[in-house]
């Protein structure tokens, strides 16, 4: 006799990678992918997804690059009154 094991979602979220508009990281390694209140980070060379940048509770409504800095990616979303900043090493 075998058992059934139960299955617990323990996180659940994104939409379509279609929404809003992909950025590629400064040294074109990374694509950065909105998808609802996640970015999903995509790797380039293998297509994989290598990270899921989580941190606001709303949908995210846009991402970019910190001009002055390249190891940060900006994150807005709505009904937020500061923006959600990600180091990505």
């Amino acid at each position: 006799m075998v058992e059934e094991e139960s299955v617990r979602v323990v996180r659940c979220g994104g939409s379509e990678l279609n929404f809003r508009r992909a950025v590629f990281s400064a040294d074109s390694k990374y694509i950065f992918c909105v998808s609802g209140d996640f970015v999903k980070v995509h790797s380039t060379a293998t297509e994989e997804c290598v990270h899921i940048l989580q941190g606001h509770r709303n949908l995210v409504t846009g991402i970019q690059l910190n001009p002055n800095n390249h190891l940060q990616i900006l994150l807005y979303a709505l009904q937020i009154s500061k923006k959600v900043v990600f180091l990505f090493l």
